[in-house]
């Protein structure tokens, strides 16, 4: 467990150093950060009863000006009712950290924002998330990977509520 730890924290050292992932100095505006907005990564969960929560309230979301590509598990392709880009995670890691680039080929790096659904993030999942936003990454609160988020969400007991909250904080919702 300890040089798990140490292996992660190195990694994710490295991203830093290397600017691989979003990371702010200072504060900044959230109101800023969200001014231009068109393009929008969300990861799906993999497991099945926290994916079918996000989509649903993913329909709650004002979808006008935006393009929104959804990544998520293969065994949830079909059951997205996206009408936009959807892309799945890679097949097999062999390691669940560190994350390759070339694994993720598929999934363009210049979305505006980035977010995390996942209850529980992994190091796949934040790594997307950490790597895709532009000017902002928004995933729950973890011991592990929250250096790849801009913004933390406290984990709710009512996960749907978490992922409202991710989407307002996001500006996808319209008040």
């Amino acid at each position: 467990m300890l040089l798990r730890d140490l292996r992660l924290k190195l990694w994710i050292g490295r991203l830093r150093k290397k600017k691989k992932i979003l990371y702010f100095p200072r504060p900044v505006s959230l109101q800023h950060q969200l001014t231009g907005v068109k393009k929008v990564c969300i990861c799906m969960p993999a497991e099945h009863e926290p994916f079918y929560d996000a989509r649903a309230c993913l329909l709650d979301v004002d979808r006008k000006y935006l393009d929104i590509t959804l990544v998520l598990d293969k065994a949830h392709e079909l059951l997205a009712e996206h009408s936009g880009r959807i892309v799945t995670y890679p097949r097999e890691l062999k390691k669940p950290f560190p994350v390759h680039e070339e694994q993720l080929k598929d999934i363009p790096k210049d979305y505006d924002i980035a977010i995390d659904l996942s209850p529980r993030p992994t190091a796949l999942t934040a790594y997307i998330t950490g790597t895709r936003g532009k000017k902002m990454t928004i995933g729950t609160k973890s011991r592990d990977f929250d250096p790849f988020y801009t913004v933390l969400i406290k984990p709710s007991e009512d996960y749907r509520h978490s992922v409202m909250t991710m989407l307002s904080v996001a500006g996808l919702l319209t008040p």
